[in-house]
């Protein structure tokens, strides 16, 4: 059986737990500390699945550089985001959030950015 692979941000910011990814499929979960952001992204390539454990968590999904709808993501709460759909996930609260993310299609580019530049835990 393979071992969960687990990544923090240089400031501790977020950790993410990818249990599988490969060319077709990318699982795990994230932990985002409270009052933190992680920067505006997308999955050129993926369709993005969230299903939110607990805390809770802010989506904003981008219709242009600036206009976007927030989404507020609480405990059993899903999202899908589309390919390409730019986004930024936040926690606003007090607790951290957990989230279960589930990416459809290919995300490898964001893994070997993620083994780069996150620290290896």
């Amino acid at each position: 059986m393979k071992q969960i692979e687990t990544y923090e941000s240089q400031d501790g910011g977020v950790r993410f737990y990818f249990s599988h990814s490969d060319k077709n499929f990318t699982t795990g979960v994230m932990v985002i500390r409270p009052h933190y952001e992680l920067p505006k992204h997308n999955r050129p390539f993926a369709i993005e699945n969230l299903a939110q454990i607990s805390g809770e968590s802010a989506m904003k999904l981008f219709s242009d550089e600036t206009n976007y709808i927030e989404h507020i993501l609480k405990p059993g709460d899903n999202l899908q985001i589309p390919t390409d759909q730019y986004h930024i996930h936040a926690n606003t609260k007090d607790i951290e959030s957990i989230t279960l993310f589930k990416a459809v299609g290919d995300i490898t580019a964001v893994m070997d950015s993620i083994r780069k530049e996150y620290k290896l835990i």
